[in-house]
């Protein structure tokens, strides 16, 4: 039941292939589930994995690697390439964040099982046999279909301070305006994916590259050109003109209070748009209850002050849903 490749990731060339994975379908079917993966490898140089679809309604990444898998010129290249453009492929081919063979959150499964559920040994292969060959990463988010964010990296800083300089050097080199920085976990949940680099010692970022389970110009255009930046700062595919690095700013949302909860159900109104600044306290959001006409909205306010860094995309929201976070600059890590 593990998952197997079509392609040998440890030959040189360009190698296109799919990855499959058995799955027990819910009427007790078993199905051979696929996706695509690509491995392009040159000379001499390190090892770089780049993965999106993790959750299937963000669409970004998936564009900026299917497109860079069929560009990259091999020829150039010192090192290399592995690209997973939809890794959890259900969810990709349904438009939903979680697998729906088992209704699980893949950024939730990590390290995974290689005897457990579908999305489990999904994880298990990510982390064991693509991170298990890596220097370098880079995953691709955006907020889905329920969050927008503010365009920006982001990494978990581990107080290891010179594998967090060198994660900070990617993200400068990728080219973000906002860098945000994120413990070990948020809100007591693991950062999955993130947490599975770290166990395997791979030097990497992730990103929130817009939401709202649409594509943006700015987004995509920055996930494009941020690739070409990080190859180009790896060695992997160096440039004649180097690129100018990017001092991002840094947003610490390590803190719980940087999150606006909904305590109730009800309508969100926002108030405070994406990349302003506000101060702790200030009123950022309503939530109203239509069936309810006599009661007025309940006023949400920021719990920290600093940068609106995401904003829930849909109206109806529920007790526990995240509504804002709120980010706070700092000067360094």
């Amino acid at each position: 039941m593990r998952a197997s490749i079509d392609i040998d990731l440890d030959a040189p060339g360009r190698q296109s292939g799919r990855v499959s994975l058995p799955a027990l379908l819910a009427n007790g079917e078993e199905r051979l589930i696929t996706t695509p993966i690509y491995c392009l490898a040159q000379g001499e140089g390190p090892t770089l994995v780049l993965t999106a679809g993790v959750h299937g309604d963000e669409y970004e990444g998936q564009i900026a690697l299917s497109e860079l898998a069929r560009s990259l010129d091999i020829g150039s290249l010192r090192g290399r390439v592995i690209i997973l453009p939809r890794v959890n492929g259900p969810a990709c081919e349904a438009g939903v964040r979680s697998t729906p063979i088992d209704g699980l959150n893949l950024n939730r499964a990590f390290p995974g099982r290689a005897d457990g559920s579908f999305t489990s040994r999904l994880a298990f292969f990510v982390e064991s046999e693509l991170y298990g060959r890596a220097d370098y990463a880079a995953d691709f988010h955006c907020g889905g279909a329920i969050l927008h964010f503010l365009p920006s990296t982001l990494f978990v800083v581990t107080g290891e301070v010179e594998e967090d300089r060198c994660r900070l050097d990617l993200a400068r080199a990728f080219g973000a305006r906002h860098c945000m920085l994120f413990g070990a976990k948020t809100m007591g949940v693991e950062v999955g994916i993130d947490a599975a680099m770290l166990r395997r010692k791979v030097i990497g970022i992730s990103g929130e590259y817009g939401g709202s389970a649409e594509v943006t110009p700015v987004a995509l255009d920055l996930c494009r050109t941020g690739l070409t930046r990080l190859l180009d700062h790896l060695g992997i595919t160096p440039s004649a003109s180097p690129f100018k690095v990017v001092e991002p700013e840094l947003i610490d949302v390590r803190l719980d209070d940087c999150y606006v909860i909904a305590q109730t159900e009800g309508l969100f109104e926002p108030l405070a748009l994406l990349g302003t600044r506000i101060e702790a306290g200030a009123p950022v959001g309503r939530l109203h209850r239509p069936d309810r006409p006599g009661d007025d909205p309940v006023l949400l306010h920021s719990r920290s002050g600093g940068v609106v860094m995401a904003c829930r995309s849909l109206a109806r929201s529920a007790a526990g849903d995240w509504l804002y976070i709120i980010g706070r600059p700092v000067a360094g890590l």
